[in-house]
């Protein structure tokens, strides 16, 4: 392998691994409020279970991923940056426009 493809499998890796864990996060999130807003009663272990999921379990993660030498932390960030503007890009699609009848020239 050449000097090049060597220095790019770290950033790789850290795209990889930015994309993988920012994905459960969102996924963990979504799962945890989920069961914390279900209008349903819902077993208090499952909604704290979500969140030890989420808060120590993932940011513990994420503290042993950045410290392995194969992983570039600018690749983690890259990874994680794209899918959190894709959920954002995502949202803001789904949110329908309102229409109002009053009128915008504020008369």
């Amino acid at each position: 392998m050449t000097d090049r493809a060597l220095t790019f499998l770290p950033l790789a890796a850290g795209v990889l691994a930015g994309g993988l864990w920012s994905a459960v996060n969102l996924w963990c999130l979504s799962r945890a409020l989920r069961t914390w807003l279900n209008p349903q009663a819902t077993p208090r272990w499952r909604q704290i279970g979500w969140f030890l999921v989420k808060f120590p379990l993932l940011y513990a993660a994420v503290f042993g991923l950045v410290q392995l030498p194969g992983i570039s932390l600018v690749g983690f960030g890259i990874g994680f940056f794209v899918v959190i503007m894709a959920a954002v890009f995502i949202a803001l699609k789904s949110i329908k426009p309102v229409h109002s009848s009053v009128s915008s020239h504020g008369g």
